[in-house]
């Protein structure tokens, strides 16, 4: 067991600065080109997903409000979601357009997820956007993180 002097040293990294930072990277390297869909990308919106995705934009009263989702390394199981409101679209962004909603996910995510489907849940002890991706074959028991 460390010691509070061996871990003094220790610095604790925070998974949103290093997504930031690799966008940062990434940027810097698209040229001025339209990228291409990562091959076997597939992102499908349940019909729950689009009503809220629609609420959420009557809501804030802004038709340009799209839903970002970001998969990066983390949880128990391997791999967590990110869900944020956005409304810029960056080179690096895949954009999913269903049922007059968008979504943006950047291509790293996209290309570690392959086919999935976006769908929105509502319980008793909260509610949230759900990522079910294709070849997961793990996920943790609360439903956060997942395994590929």
């Amino acid at each position: 067991m460390a010691t509070n002097e061996e871990s003094a040293g220790v610095e604790e990294i925070d998974p949103f600065v290093l997504l930031a930072e690799r966008d940062a990277r990434a940027q810097t390297c698209v040229q001025d080109k339209e990228l291409s869909v990562p091959k076997g990308f597939r992102l499908t919106l349940t019909a729950r997903a689009v009503v809220r995705l629609q609420a959420l934009r009557a809501q804030e009263q802004d038709a340009a409000l799209t839903l970002r989702v970001r998969v990066y390394a983390g949880g128990c199981s391997g791999y967590k979601t990110e869900f944020s409101l956005d409304k810029g679209r960056t080179a690096l962004d895949v954009e999913v357009l269903q049922d007059g909603v968008r979504v943006l996910i950047d291509r790293l995510s996209a290309e570690t997820l392959g086919a999935s489907s976006l769908d929105f849940e509502s319980s008793p002890i909260g509610e949230s956007f759900r990522l079910l991706a294709c070849k997961a074959h793990n996920a943790c028991g609360c439903g956060v993180s997942f395994a590929l």
